[in-house]
């Protein structure tokens, strides 16, 4: 365990090192743009941002170290490599930090145990040059979860206890099962770090793992048996939690950690999910390495603003894409499993790319008329109908109808002529009714510290209600984070836990006091399949979404 553990964290450590730019020229003075959890990257502002004691941190920044990355040699981790260090001081008080690696746009350290908490400074000095001081927080605790995707989101590095092998979507867990969650920020340890692993279990803090909405019982949390800095916390798979993508978290002391997610299943090694494959599917995946997927629907979007009223835009879509094993394995998947939440950081990072696949021309007809939905990028269909607002038509542009017509319920059809990659097809979907979310004239604030209750009426049988809250941090730049919880659309409730509300930030003050955050329900059902030729998967979509402005408090 302690060698697959070593080539899994730095093997990690290494490849973020090489997203880094390289610097050219003379020495110049080195500058830091952010310091942030070697696992869950979560931006320092928000609730779970801090710098932790005894935790493995990443600086990014320029001018920090050499053009080419340099590793240390544990062990002893040095203070130093190839001429840069970094220092942090709180209240006075300044460590030396333990270097893991540098480079000119990226730098891996672990922040001794030793370190004082409080709001402080950071500062790197590379060949005799320090950079101005940079703003961090440290905070006893404050644990993140590596994940496969190496950006502390999507599937967790999460191994089985006896084989270390990695929960994947092809080796799914099983309930009962021991697993070992690897990340950092744990809380500080006794003796001398840079000489190596600490092992022994920190039974003195208070941890809680949660696997999709239930607590599972922990068997170890503490140092990892194969690392300085890295934490290893071991839980029993908890029964009723079933799926391709099911949430994981932990909390230190009262405080979240990152996001991740795993696969369950209730036995075999393949999961199974209503929001995204099923067993046979993934079986499909490992034969070829690939998987082509087709998905028809319909979206109905509704936004309400107490100025305005509600506005209302209705979209037809369609996509034709081809994936590989490693891009499903590392996606995060759309939504987390039914009766469960998640929490995401917002980035401007790019989304993982897909391959799109000629499907030829797409066409909807139905109570809106016949119209041919508009090819936006490779694989990528889509047709907007936009009703007039205040008696004012939108210009008329490719792909969008602003006539009024709008997708009343009734059936629809898609028609595909095919192409040079996916057969013709003809397709049917019903587009029910509207849903109602009931209580929504009630909330404007809400407390992230209390649970936030949901209502709804007009829920079906087969559907479900998809839950989502935005929290930016400022209006100007990217950044904050959302949460989304799935819960049966026959329930007419959902409670969101405050546990998830405590985990995104207070919402940015916007223009003239108008609040910033939003809240949205929608009613949807994915995968009713059909068959068309080209792809391994067909399925029709159906979303409706109810949304307005809110401040999270």
């Amino acid at each position: 365990m302690n060698r697959i553990g070593i080539i899994l964290v730095f093997s990690i450590s290494f490849l973020l090192a090489l997203l880094a730019l390289p610097a050219t020229g003379l020495a110049q003075q080195p500058t830091v743009g952010a310091a942030v959890n070697a696992a869950s990257f979560l931006n320092a502002n928000l609730p779970n941002g801090k710098l932790a004691q005894g935790g493995m941190f990443v600086l990014f920044g320029t001018g920090m170290g050499p053009a080419t990355l340099e590793n240390s040699n544990p062990y002893p981790f040095p203070t130093q490599v190839a001429g840069t260090s970094v220092r942090v001081t709180v209240g006075g008080a300044s460590v030396d930090c333990l270097i893991v690696y540098s480079s000119a746009g990226q730098v891996a350290a672990i922040l001794p145990s030793s370190a004082p908490v409080g709001s402080g400074t950071l500062t790197v000095t590379y060949n005799g040059q320090t950079s101005a001081p940079f703003s961090v927080q440290v905070a006893a605790s404050n644990f993140g979860t590596f994940s496969i995707n190496q950006g502390g989101s999507g599937p967790g590095v999460i191994l089985d206890a006896n084989t270390n092998q990695p929960n994947t979507l092809v080796s799914a867990a099983n309930p009962g099962q021991l697993m070992d969650i690897w990340g950092t920020g744990l809380g500080p340890v006794a003796g001398d770090e840079a000489a190596g692993p600490l092992p022994g279990n920190q039974g003195n803090l208070n941890v809680l793992v949660t696997v999709g909405s239930v607590q599972a019982e922990i068997v170890y949390q503490g140092r990892s048996g194969c690392c300085a800095g890295i934490d290893q916390i071991r839980f029993r798979v908890p029964s009723g939690q079933i799926g391709c993508y099911v949430p994981v978290s932990l909390s230190v002391q009262g405080v979240a950690s990152n996001f991740t997610t795993m696969s369950i299943a209730e036995s075999g090694s393949t999961c199974s999910d209503p929001f995204s494959f099923t067993a046979q599917d993934l079986q499909v995946l490992q034969g070829s390495g690939q998987f082509r997927s087709a998905v028809t629907g319909l979206t109905r979007v509704r936004s309400f603003n107490p100025a305005i009223g509600e506005t209302r835009a209705d979209t037809a879509h369609a996509s034709f894409i081809r994936y590989n094993l490693q891009q499903i394995i590392s996606n995060s998947g759309a939504y987390p499993s039914i009766g469960s939440c998640t929490v995401v950081q917002i980035t401007n990072n790019p989304a993982v790319g897909f391959a799109g696949l000629n499907a030829g021309t797409i066409s909807l007809s139905g109570a809106a008329g016949s119209h041919n939905l508009q090819l936006n990028s490779p694989g990528l269909h889509t047709l907007s109908f936009i009703p007039p607002f205040g008696g004012i038509q939108v210009p008329g542009i490719p792909g969008t109808v602003t006539d009024g017509t709008v997708l009343n319920p009734g059936n629809y059809t898609f028609t595909g002529t095919g192409g040079s990659d996916v057969g013709a097809f003809n397709v049917s979907m019903n587009f029910p009714a509207l849903f109602e979310w009931t209580n929504r004239g009630s909330i404007n604030n809400v407390n992230r510290s209390q649970p936030l209750t949901i209502t709804w009426t007009g829920g079906l049988a087969g559907y479900q209600i998809i839950i989502t809250g935005t929290s930016p941090l400022s209006i100007e730049t990217v950044g904050g984070a959302y949460f989304i919880c799935v819960a049966n659309a026959t329930a007419g409730t959902f409670t969101v836990p405050a546990s998830i509300l405590s985990a995104i930030p207070p919402s940015a003050p916007g223009f003239g006091g108008a609040p910033t955050g939003s809240l949205t329900v929608g009613h949807v059902r994915f995968g009713d399949r059909f068959n068309v030729s080209g792809v391994d998967l067909a399925i029709t979509s159906y979303l409706d979404f109810i949304g307005g402005a809110v401040a999270y408090q």
